[in-house]
């Protein structure tokens, strides 16, 4: 499930301009297309976020595809978890890479 290696960074940005961010680097992913225009990744370990509700994710895998979009659910562990976003962006599987 864990195929690639991303930088996922974790945002939360406001309608005040305002945006805080924290950048998640080597972190093992999957990503899933769950719909057509929402994506799911999964990771290993725990991903540092700000500290207000986190709004966005950024997901660039080592091969340069980047997903970004802004956050629908998630859950997390110490071990690991999932986030679910709106992207019409086709995953590497969709792309026949």
């Amino acid at each position: 499930m864990y195929k690639y290696t991303a930088t996922v960074t974790i945002s939360s940005e406001d309608r005040g301009g305002d945006t805080e961010a924290s950048e998640n680097v080597n972190i093992r992913v999957g990503l899933e297309a769950v719909t057509e225009t929402l994506k799911k990744v999964h990771f290993v370990g725990a991903l540092a976020a700000p500290e207000k509700p986190a709004t966005h994710i950024c997901v660039t895998l080592e091969n340069g595809l980047t997903y970004y979009g802004p956050i629908v659910n998630g859950h997390a562990e110490l071990e690991g978890g999932w986030i679910a976003f709106e992207s019409d962006m086709l995953t590497p599987e969709e792309l026949g890479l």
